[in-house]
């Protein structure tokens, strides 16, 4: 019976968290309240702060939430991309993808508004520690342990992030995603001459 609760409990704060995400995807963080989450995943007051008992601990909780979300999301898009495809422009293409999905968005939205909201932004520096190290993570099994191992490869890692990030929020000023492949190809060229066994 107490597993049983213990499931019910964590499936709540999921629907909770859920919705979060949702909220700032569809419609920003102007729209993201501890009102709105409520109403938006169906609960009681009570429910909700049974499990979030303040905004702050409800944006905490919803960094780590998108880290998952946006880990799934890679790991999705890259099994979709199979073994086949160069593994530079796999790797590029599988965090491209997860960056455009509505948790990377949702998470964008909280780096923003953190821009003039000081508490907020205090909030996600904090959590966003374990998530840079997250993303590191899933990027080195992403590109592998060849990759990996070149001494360029983490400056080469963390330009791969700023630059898939900065193509993922200028999305919205696209009408397609030709400019997008045209830089994932250009970066996985400059990324197969700067990682080359011989450099």
């Amino acid at each position: 019976m107490a597993g049983l609760r213990e499931k019910q409990k964590q499936a709540t704060r999921v629907r909770i968290l859920d919705a979060a995400v949702e909220l700032l995807a569809e419609r920003g963080y102007c729209a993201l309240s501890t009102l709105s989450v409520q109403r938006a995943a169906g609960l009681s007051r009570g429910a909700l702060l049974h499990h979030f008992p303040t905004f702050d601990t409800l944006v905490s909780e919803l960094v780590a939430h998108l880290v998952a979300r946006n880990e799934a999301a890679v790991d999705e898009a890259a099994a979709r991309l199979g073994d086949s495809s160069d593994p530079i422009v796999r790797a590029l293409s599988a965090l491209y993808e997860s960056m455009t999905r509505p948790a990377a968005q949702a998470e964008f939205e909280l780096w923003a508004a953190a821009r003039t909201d000081p508490a907020l932004a205090e909030t996600l520096r904090t959590a966003e520690r374990q998530a840079g190290r997250d993303l590191h993570r899933v990027a080195d099994t992403l590109f592998g342990p060849a990759l990996v191992a070149h001494p360029r490869y983490p400056a080469v890692r963390d330009l791969t992030v700023a630059i898939l990030r900065g193509t993922a929020l200028s999305r919205s000023l696209r009408t397609t995603e030709r400019a997008a492949a045209t830089t994932i190809d250009r970066w996985a060229q400059a990324i197969a001459i700067l990682l080359a066994p011989d450099r």
